[in-house]
């Protein structure tokens, strides 16, 4: 026979591949490891982010709101007239940088000699920060209607109002910070309204995506727009406040731009936004997948984004993985061709030893061995080989023998098998009042279940036994119990009486230590009376028109055990058409390759389906459903069924 590759070859070549798998899990683990953690500090990254430039905008309007609470305070106490509002009203605005624009909105007819409106507005100049003071109110700007007054009788407490466009006092998109103005005497007597213009809003959020782009992959998010984040503001019904597309403000809601195609993830992210919850979702976001990491505005009641492109954060956690994979791939064909050097030069020996072995193997037992330097594995294999020689002819001798005896034994265990079934009775009865069907298929060649029945004056004895152990003690026991069950039942009637005789005999000869679950009973064909003991054998079925449940039997001990025991003996009347099965724990202890038992429950239902099956049918469809559990485990137990049908007519019922 030729050998086109060499055993050096070869376990260089496994050794390499070897090499090269490990290499391979190695650098995928440290790939998909890399992208996951890098991927979870930039997720991590951007909801601090999030936070700290909520947190910001948390404080900028804070300073809006308490600046508002200065300015209402020192209104409060000037309102003797209207030039002494307005000039406190100026005089609050230029020491408060925060507020943008206020105005002083009061009750109707509070200032009789100015009319029902009376709404003085200072506004900062942005340029020059010069303070302008106007009187808006009208019939025209009918500030009574407005959300920001009327939010400071329904939350006196102050409240922010929706964005909205002042086209008389800011003359721009403000949202208004508002609180009620109280006198002493008579209440609230006027509304503070606090504007912050939205221009200011987006002004401060585009600076801080700016830096944060700048930060991070500037290069990358300045060549494709679509690598750069964002932040945005949902109002309270979800309309956008501050996003970079201007056209989207006060126009369009978050909802307006959910995919048909979206699972649910969108709008439940807008749902959290709307309930001023904090998080974190995966969303597809104007056809791209994106990232938000949202979280409420607490003193708006509003809720600010931050949206990172889903690439954006991957992408640096891929280029790191794929650095790490060049590495390891490098330092893999480095050991590969290491290895292969190695294992030629350390594998030579073995050609040699080779050569020799082929000519030990045609039976040259005299061939020279080749001679090792170094003490090693090789050296102690030829000298195997040399021990091997002196030794191959005496074992080959020894293994003919040997082979002899094992086809001996195997061919008395057959006849000892053919003993065994032979013991069996070998047909069953036809008659019109009664069908009996059995079989056992024993685990090993010879097992230590039996059955047995017969009939006397119309009588039918049966039982059914199981021998601890297998194999040919068992068998033993088994063929000494068959045999004195028929010698027992020649003359005696009563279950109990016959199990008690083979206990007796049992124990007093048990120098084994054996014993026997068994279970024997009688039915009188003409009756339909029903008698039987049980010796802690598994317990029957019977089978009617009703289904399949087991019968009530007392459990005894097995044979074997205690030869003072009394077996008690239970009685009971079957009705015809009813089928007795009895089984050994082969049936209900079957195990599939997953270890799972046949179980109880599943022969019960597999009976309730054969209510009117033969005892034949019964038993087949039964040996079926085993082996197709078991799905090719191996048998664990003598598997063993004796189906017993009643079909006699015009029965006495009398026990």
């Amino acid at each position: 026979m030729k050998y086109p590759h060499s055993f050096p070859r070869r376990i260089t070549n496994r050794v390499i591949a070897i090499v090269l798998v490990t290499m391979l899990l190695l650098s995928g683990w440290i790939f998909y490891h890399s992208v996951k953690r890098f991927g979870a500090q930039v997720g991590n990254h951007f909801m601090d982010v999030m936070e700290i430039t909520n947190d910001e905008m948390d404080l900028w309007l804070s300073a809006v709101e308490i600046s508002a609470a200065n300015i209402e305070d020192e209104i409060s106490y000037n309102l003797s007239k209207p030039a002494s509002v307005c000039s406190a009203l100026a005089d609050e605005l230029r020491l408060n940088p925060y507020v943008n624009g206020a105005c002083v909105g009061f009750i109707p007819n509070y200032f009789p000699e100015v009319g029902k409106w009376f709404e003085p507005y200072a506004a900062r100049d942005s340029l020059t920060e010069e303070i302008s003071i106007r009187q808006i109110g009208s019939k025209n700007h009918d500030y009574f209607q407005l959300e920001w007054y009327q939010n400071a009788f329904k939350y006196p407490e102050g409240r922010w109002s929706d964005p909205y466009i002042d086209r008389d006092g800011a003359r721009s998109m403000v949202c208004t910070y508002s609180i009620p103005v109280r006198d002493r005497k008579s209440g609230t007597v006027a509304v503070l309204g606090a504007d912050l213009k939205l221009q200011w809003l987006i002004k401060q959020l585009q600076e801080n995506d700016r830096k944060e782009n700048s930060r991070r992959s500037s290069r990358l998010s300045n060549r494709d727009p679509s690598f750069r984040t964002y932040s945005f503001i949902l109002g309270r019904n979800g309309e956008y406040i501050v996003h970079p597309d201007t056209s989207r403000i006060l126009k369009k809601t978050f909802f307006d731009f959910a995919e048909p195609d979206d699972d649910g993830s969108y709008r439940r992210a807008g749902r959290d936004m709307m309930e001023g919850k904090t998080g974190s979702a995966k969303i597809n976001i104007d056809k791209q997948a994106v990232y938000v990491y949202y979280g409420p505005l607490k003193s708006t009641g509003w809720s600010m984004g931050v949206v990172v492109p889903v690439k954006s954060v991957s992408l640096p956690g891929v280029m790191l993985g794929f650095i790490v994979l060049l590495f390891i791939s490098l330092a893999a064909i480095v050991i590969a061709i290491v290895c292969r050097l190695s294992i030629r030069s350390a594998t030579k020996p073995l050609v040699k030893l080779a050569a020799s072995a082929e000519e030990i193997a045609k039976g040259n037992f005299d061939t020279e061995l080749p001679k090792i330097k170094h003490r090693d594995e090789i050296c102690r294999l030829r000298d195997s080989f040399e021990d091997m020689q002196i030794s191959l002819s005496a074992y080959i001798n020894q293994l003919t023998t040997a082979t002899a005896r094992r086809a001996s034994l195997e061919s008395e265990l057959n006849i000892a098998r053919d003993i065994q079934m032979s013991m069996l009775p070998k047909s069953f009865p036809e008659r019109p009042d009664v069908e009996v069907y059995a079989s056992l298929t024993p685990a090993k060649i010879i097992g230590g279940d039996m059955y047995d029945f017969h009939i006397r004056d119309n009588m039918l004895f049966f039982c059914i036994g199981d021998v601890s152990g297998k194999g040919v003690p068992a068998s033993l026991v088994m063929a000494e119990i068959n045999t004195q069950f028929h010698a027992l039942s020649a003359h005696e009637t009563q279950p109990d009486l016959i199990i008690s005789g083979l206990n007796s005999a049992m124990t007093e000869r048990n120098e084994s230590m054996m014993f026997a679950t068994f279970f024997a009973g009688m039915i009188n064909l003409s009756t339909g009376a029903f008698h039987f003991c049980n010796a802690g054998h598994n317990v029957p079925v019977i089978v009617n028109k009703d289904g399949a449940k087991l019968l009530d039997v007392e459990a005894n001990i097995p044979l074997g055990i205690d030869n003072e025991w009394r077996y008690l003996r239970q009685n009971k009347v079957i009705e015809p058409g009813t089928t007795i099965l009895l089984y050994t724990d082969g049936l209900t202890e079957a195990e599939n390759m997953e270890h799972a038992q046949f179980g109880t429950e599943r022969m019960l239902n597999l009976l309730n389906d054969m209510k009117d099956s033969s005892p034949n049918g019964m038993v087949a469809a039964l040996t079926d459903a085993v082996h197709t559990f078991a799905a090719g485990a191996e048998q664990s137990d003598d598997l063993t069924m004796l189906a017993i049908k009643f079909s006699a007519d015009g029965i006495d019922k009398v026990a």
